[in-house]
């Protein structure tokens, strides 16, 4: 009896959470889609970003040529821009099968570990998520605002899908990024830690849908990203 009145209760307050949810698009804050909480699925986002050799890197695709490189799984990624350095104004385009959640990434980051500089580590009796984290936390603190829009419904209240590891994770990224992005990347398994802005969409229909996101890059230039989406 205890396992189904366990049962029932977290129904309960799934069904709860979905009634105050601000935006029925996206899934509650809480929520955890398909067995993860969604840290883990922006933790997994930057797996796959570091995964993909630079050339076909999601992150700074100008067209979506590359958006469905090493996509697999219940959850779409949808990367950033970085900054304005693609441009004032990117627009992608992309097919994604039905049946999908799609998670975008708005403003984030990620600090991983070890890097070249022999000085970058834990001061003693520091933890390595706590030196990791506390580099890039005041990035976030410091985002900007963005507007969100799926299909002209404006997203209410973007900052407050925040989500930040709540530990270290693990990733190998392709050393193709060690001298393009990121000079840490060694091209084997190393530590990192994420923080970031991040939007669950829940499945969306088949047809055309267009996700809109404008916002600003660190100098202050306004950015804008349009993904143009065909569910298929």
């Amino acid at each position: 009896m205890r396992r189904l009145s366990l049962l029932i209760f977290a129904l309960c307050t799934a069904a709860a959470a979905e009634e105050t949810n601000p935006n029925p698009a996206l899934f509650p804050k809480d929520a955890r889609p398909y067995g993860r909480s969604i840290e883990r699925w922006a933790e997994r986002l930057w797996i796959w970003e570091y995964a993909q050799p630079f050339d076909h890197s999601p992150l700074f695709d100008r067209t979506g040529a590359d958006c469905a490189v090493g996509q697999e799984g219940p959850v779409w990624f949808l990367d950033a821009v970085p900054g304005g350095s693609l441009g004032s104004k990117v627009t992608r385009r992309c097919t994604i099968p039905a049946h999908r959640a799609l998670l975008l990434a708005l403003s984030s980051a990620l600090n991983d570990y070890p890097c070249p500089d022999p000085t970058f580590k834990p001061a003693p009796g520091e933890t390595l998520f706590d030196f990791l984290l506390d580099a890039i936390a005041p990035l976030i603190d410091k985002s900007g605002s963005f507007e969100v829009t799926l299909d002209g419904t404006q997203i209410k209240n973007v900052l407050s899908y925040r989500y930040t590891s709540d530990d270290v994770f693990y990733f190998k990224g392709d050393l193709s990024l060690k001298a393009a992005y990121d000079s840490c990347v060694t091209g084997q398994l190393q530590a990192g830690v994420a923080d970031g802005h991040f939007l669950m969409f829940k499945p969306l229909t088949p047809g055309n849908h267009t996700i809109v996101v404008n916002g600003h890059d660190m100098t202050g230039m306004a950015v804008t990203l349009i993904e143009e989406l065909t569910i298929r």
